[in-house]
């Protein structure tokens, strides 16, 4: 296994363009409620200021554990099924990441996962 710092690195680095990015890309936002999908865009454009604060493993955990979520909260009440979806494709592509698949940083992203 690779030292952590690998894991913060890659994260710190492809985490919005890779991870955040591709599952919006990926995200099928025709029929959706001019109001949620601009609910959306706020909640993807705060996450992806989170990639900053990804400096040690341990402020990593806090980013997945608690501020990721609390991010998502507003979009989950309005849209649970579209939260849902992007979750799921987000944890998807970080978890293609070979420094992500082969750290804890997994459980971290499968943790959120079982939030929604």
């Amino acid at each position: 296994m690779r030292p952590a710092v690998d894991v913060v690195t890659t994260l710190r680095y492809r985490f919005v363009r890779y991870c955040v990015n591709k599952a919006y890309a990926e995200m099928e936002l025709q029929g959706v409620p001019a109001e949620v999908v601009n609910v959306f865009d706020d909640v993807v454009s705060q996450i992806r200021d989170l990639e900053k604060y990804f400096t040690s493993l341990d402020s990593v955990a806090r980013t997945l554990r608690v501020d990721l979520p609390e991010r998502l909260k507003v979009l989950k009440e309005r849209d649970p099924a579209l939260a849902e979806a992007f979750v799921k494709k987000l944890v998807e592509h970080c978890l293609e990441l070979e420094e992500v698949a082969n750290s804890r940083v997994k459980d971290y992203l499968r943790e959120l996962l079982s939030g929604f």
